[in-house]
């Protein structure tokens, strides 16, 4: 009987790197899965590999690829004296600092806000835009015409939706400080529309220098139990209801008020002395319901770092307390759409001494790096103004 053929051999026509090469459609689809520190180095390969990686179509297709990007570390501030700001960065992925670093050491720049990979910077009257990866940095002209009684200004940009930014500008009344008006920039006409939403009134002591973008709208906390946030495609200032107040003795007070990869947190911690709280998260969907997303127990955050954030004491009647020391930068998501696979979504903190990071899913803490403390260590919270970097090319 004779033998069966053999199998058909499978031949195959690899494509050589001169026709990639030649390609830019292909090279472009190649380069788009790198990370953004490769391609700022790969800029300097060719002229053709220069042009493609610093067009801005390839930036922007880049940023919708990698949307919701998780953060690759945080720029706090450290000390705030009178002359200039002095900034601290601390990097999840590596050692390095980006070029940014740099340039706030050599400037006198007020980090205001951070969203989706750029930052919003000021420094007395002028106010710019800068992409902290790349140096890139777009100046805002005619805010040196900016309102003498400005109580906030807030990036909005979200790259998925569209390739420009805005920058919202909210100040008071010349005749009346209980009112307000809004203006707003658009860096596709580089323009100032004025009074955008004119004469509207807020409740009691909302932070317009703190907002926080998430889905089209710029969000604002208050003292009371609502607050309100600028619709930017209805252009309308819309109510909040915010959870009511923690009950309890009211010795410290500290609120976390963030976003990271599409999620919007709120915390309010009322004491030192409290063993628990809970991270809450605004409902994507009705945008009104606040959901407990985690419930953080501080014993088992601190373990491996009890000498550095515990202090037990005992009052003049026997009665022991403990208090914890800690400081929260922010909360930082990994790049995922399903929550229940959200295995490196943590909670990095300052202690005396060290920054840590606790994961939500493990309940484990890992010690990221160690700083210079100059606080006091019954007083925890110190407000720290932290911003997240996210890698981007995008220019503004």
């Amino acid at each position: 009987m004779a033998a069966p053929p053999p199998p058909p051999q499978r031949t195959t026509s690899p494509v050589s790197s001169e026709i990639i090469a030649q390609n830019d459609d292909i090279l472009s689809e190649i380069l788009l899965h790198l990370p953004v520190k490769s391609l700022l180095q790969f800029k300097s390969v060719s002229k053709q590999w220069n042009s493609i990686i610093s067009d801005r179509g390839f930036s922007l297709l880049r940023c919708r690829r990698h949307c919701y990007s998780p953060s690759s570390g945080l720029f706090f501030l450290h000390h705030h004296p009178f002359i200039s700001p002095i900034y601290d960065f601390i990097s999840f992925t590596s050692s390095s600092h980006p070029p940014f670093f740099s340039l706030l050491k050599s400037s006198s720049f007020d980090i205001n806000q951070s969203c989706n990979g750029l930052f919003l910077c000021s420094s007395d009257s002028d106010v710019v835009v800068c992409n902290p990866t790349t140096n890139a940095i777009a100046s805002i002209e005619a805010l040196g015409k900016i309102h003498p009684r400005c109580v906030g200004i807030n990036l909005c940009f979200d790259p998925l939706r569209s390739p420009f930014y805005e920058i919202v500008h909210v100040y008071t009344s010349n005749f009346d400080e209980s009112l307000y008006s809004l203006d707003v920039y658009d860096s596709k006409t580089k323009k100032w529309r004025n009074k955008v939403v004119d004469q509207f009134r807020v409740p009691f002591d909302v932070e317009f220098l703190n907002g926080v973008y998430w889905e089209r709208g710029i969000y604002w906390l208050s003292h009371t139990e609502s607050t309100i946030f600028f619709d930017l495609e209805a252009e309308s200032i819309e109510t909040l209801i915010l959870p009511k107040a923690l009950e309890g003795a009211y010795i410290e007070r500290f609120r976390y008020f963030g976003e990271s990869c599409g999620h919007l947190h709120l915390l309010e911690i009322r004491t030192n002395c409290v063993q628990e709280f809970d991270v809450l998260e605004l409902n994507k969907i009705d945008k009104i319901q606040w959901l407990v997303k985690y419930r953080v127990n501080l014993d088992v955050l601190g373990r491996g770092f009890e000498s550095e954030m515990f202090l037990d004491h005992t009052d003049r009647f026997g009665r022991k307390f403990r208090f914890y020391a800690f400081s929260i930068f922010a909360i930082v998501h990994d790049n995922v759409k399903n929550d229940e696979d959200e295995k490196n979504s943590e909670m990095v903190l300052s202690i005396p001494g060290k920054v840590i990071a606790y994961n939500f899913k493990t309940k484990i803490s890992r010690l990221i790096c160690n700083v210079v403390d100059e606080s006091d260590k019954l007083f925890p919270f110190r407000g720290h103004n932290a911003v997240q970097f996210i890698e981007s090319l995008y220019s503004p």
